[in-house]
């Protein structure tokens, strides 16, 4: 059977890319453009990802389940000063890959399936659907992946998937400007995450994890804890840029400018997720200070994207905003070492948030394109389908019990308040304090979002004339003042996707126990695993592991199959040791505040969403008057903390103002040290060249001139007659006789 799996792993991901390659190349020459092969090809992934998820997490259920196949991709051979030197490629298979498989092919099918009737007419169809057959291979390459040099193949092959959907409608200014931003960004994240990769290697030579955590669980790694720390930290940037994280969130939002079933797929299953997922991978190498740069990171990006989607008037930038949000939460949770939860929350965020973007886009498409909130309004009657799912996800994103939410986000807030406590309070309590007071904020605009859409009256016949723009598709918006009953439920193939989503959402397909508490088949499945590496100074302190000479830490790890146990300190009726003792500790009063943090969660709900119906549904108060009483504040949060503003201040014409520099340097500094060689050059050839023609070529002329006219004169005289010789020779003798006796005369 385990063969079987690896096999059937890879037919799962190279569907996904057979079904890009047909289509982009045939898509014009099929019937429908060829959307039945993606569909296809992307539902057979789906069943045969159902079958591995049967096979694993049913038949098995096994926490330590793992599987892993491999193969030598390249071979240097003997590299000197490297040694051998080889890069593998390979597959892993354990409860966290079958159940991101499933994910991620279930949600791409259901967006394959709900796109066949929100992009029907579209003039590049049948490339969309290409489009979406890359990213799905992309990201389930990420899943699959037992490396880290594959899975940043993968992941720059995720950011490519991005850059084609996030820039779809490429011929609008904002779509071009949205898909270089996101690429942009993330080219800053995925930098630190190969500096990360490189400084492993380099101690390692090896990508493997399990070889990476086993030589660290060894204490092989030569360098001081704080290169283990910024090691975890630069892998870290790689989830910053992929899940949009504080600083580097500012592209997510802007990704909506992709048809909204792109929107769906990047915020549920494939590229926020794989930031989580592959810290989640790594999770067992980061150390203590690491892992506190997560939570905090987590925390306030949790935070701060929730003030500003309590504002916003675009239903989709609404949304994009909950999901920076919910991200945050998922890296807090991983940073204050819930890592169960924080998994847990990913997968259940996926299924309510694909459901709140597509039936989005059911209410974008029934208004024929509208997505201003302020417009909309009386819908429920209309969009009954809609109606009822979007609520349910809602409530699940809210987090209300009975719902996938309350389980995911409450774990979180659990794991965040045994975090404060353990660490000893003072700025470690901002870490819940921000959890918590992001629910609130959750549960509010969550509820302004449904009331403005579903409940009232219709405010179509408000909208300002100037204010109808272009859809999606490049048409022109409706100019239908009071055309509301136009308005109708979507077709089949977009109702069904949301039946499904919010189906998931609900808590007893995780748990039998809606207050749970860690009795789930998920929790159970995907336990949190202890660090190979922690505190020095806690370990003394604990006296509960060794310390190897190079200050690295033995424990005893459970995590993608490595089980490294240094029996001189494993004790009979112990638990496993944990190289950072304080993790036992959070992870101890993690399950002591588990109903303090459902009691403290559910005040927050019911503050919010009470919050929501004064203001929306008793009108006690009014939101344009205290948005105008507290105008800085408010734009403060509808500017979105100005980070676009400040980044364009500073790193955009920052950027722009040192390429200005350095042109002037290169034109003015480089080119003129260049030319001014190139002038002396050329002043010394002319001397040269003067020297030359006036002085060597005058000598050898002057020379040639002397040696012509001696021979000229010399011809006279050698005519070749004897008589003349004669007269020569008697000449000669007369001189010389002259000579003698004028010498003898004196």
């Amino acid at each position: 059977m385990m063969h079987s799996l690896i096999q059937l792993s890879i037919a799962v991901l190279l569907l996904p890319l057979l079904s890009f390659v047909v289509l982009i190349f045939f898509n014009r020459r099929l019937p429908r453009m060829g959307d039945f092969v993606g569909l296809g090809m992307v539902g057979s992934a789906f069943a045969i990802s159902l079958y591995i998820f049967w096979s694993v997490i049913v038949q098995q259920y096994d926490p330590a389940f793992r599987i892993s196949w491999d193969f030598t991709w390249l071979d240097f051979g003997n590299v000197p000063g490297v040694g051998q030197l080889q890069v593998k490629m390979g597959i892993v298979i354990d409860n966290l890959t079958a159940i991101m498989l499933a994910m991620v092919t279930l949600i791409s099918t259901l967006v394959h399936l709900y796109s066949t009737g929100y992009m029907q007419g579209d003039p590049k169809y049948g490339r969309f659907f290409a489009y979406l057959g890359i990213f799905t291979f992309s990201m389930l390459g990420i899943v699959l992946s037992d490396n880290l040099f594959s899975i940043y193949i993968f992941w720059e092959l995720v950011g490519l998937s991005s850059y084609l959907l996030i820039g779809f409608y490429f011929h609008k200014d904002s779509a071009a400007d949205a898909q270089k931003k996101a690429f942009i960004t993330n080219r800053v994240g995925d930098i630190g995450m190969w500096l990360g990769i490189l400084i492993l290697y380099s101690q390692f030579h090896t990508f493997g994890y399990k070889e990476i955590f086993e030589n660290l669980a060894a204490g092989k790694f030569t360098l001081s804890n704080a290169w283990l720390t910024a090691a975890g930290v630069l892998l870290f940037m790689g989830c910053v840029g992929k899940s949009a994280q504080f600083p580097l969130h500012v592209w997510l939002p802007d990704a909506m400018e992709g048809p909204t079933p792109v929107s769906a797929l990047i915020h549920a299953a494939t590229m926020v997720a794989a930031g989580v997922y592959f810290v989640a991978r790594i999770f067992v190498l980061l150390t203590p200070d690491a892992l506190h740069v997560i939570a905090f990171i987590g925390a306030f990006t949790a935070f701060m994207s929730a003030t500003i989607a309590i504002t916003q008037h675009d239903i989709k930038r609404v949304l994009a905003y909950s999901t920076v949000s919910q991200l945050g939460y998922m890296v807090l949770g991983l940073g204050v070492g819930s890592y169960s939860a924080a998994l847990f929350h990913l997968l259940t965020h996926a299924f309510f948030k694909a459901c709140l973007f597509l039936g989005s886009g059911a209410i974008i498409h029934a208004m024929h394109h509208e997505q201003d909130m302020r417009w909309m309004g009386g819908l429920y009657k209309k969009m009954p389908w809609t109606f009822v799912t979007f609520s349910i996800a809602t409530l699940a994103l809210a987090g209300l019990p009975l719902t996938s939410g309350f389980l995911s986000k409450d774990a979180i807030l659990a794991g965040a308040l045994g975090f404060a406590e353990v660490e000893g309070g003072g700025i470690y309590w901002l870490v819940p304090v921000f959890g918590f007071a992001s629910a609130v904020m959750t549960a509010f605009y969550m509820g302004r979002q449904v009331w403005l859409v579903f409940f009232g009256q219709s405010r179509t016949h408000l909208k300002p004339a100037e204010d109808h723009g272009h859809d999606a598709h490049g048409s022109h918006g409706h100019d239908d003042h009071g055309h509301h009953h136009e308005v109708h439920e979507v077709s089949w193939n977009m109702r069904l996707p949301l039946v499904i989503l919010a189906t998931l959402s609900v808590f007893i397909v995780f748990s039998p126990d809606p207050l749970d508490g860690g009795k789930g088949w998920f929790m159970h499945l995907i336990q949190t695993p202890a660090t190979v590496v922690g505190s020095k100074e806690a370990a003394h302190e604990k006296g509960s592991v060794h310390v190897t000479e190079t200050g690295g830490l033995l424990a005893e790890a459970h995590t993608d199959g490595l089980q490294a146990e240094p029996a001189e300190h494993k004790t009979e009726g112990h638990g496993p040791i944990y190289a950072d003792p304080r993790q036992a500790e959070i992870v101890h009063m993690t399950h002591a505040n588990h109903f303090a943090a459902i009691k403290l969660s559910s005040i927050m709900l019911f503050i919010g969403i009470g919050m929501a119906l004064v203001v929306y549904v008793f009108k006690l108060i009014d939101p344009e008057k205290t948005a105008h009483s507290i105008r800085p504040l408010y734009l403060y949060s509808f500017n979105k903390w100005y980070w676009d503003e400040i980044y364009d201040a500073t790193f955009i014409k920052g950027s722009i103002m040192i390429s200005k520099i350095l042109s002037w340097f290169d034109a003015n500094v480089i080119d003129g040290i260049v030319n001014g060689i190139a002038t002396l050059v050329r002043k010394f050839a002319f001397v040269n060249g003067g020297f030359d023609k006036y002085v060597v070529d005058g000598l050898v002329n002057f020379t040639a001139f002397t040696v012509q006219t001696s021979g000229a004169v010399m011809r006279k005289i050698q005519t070749g007659k004897v008589q003349t010789y004669l007269v020569m020779v008697l000449f000669a003798v007369l001189g010389y006789f002259a000579f003698y006796i004028a010498q003898l005369i004196k």
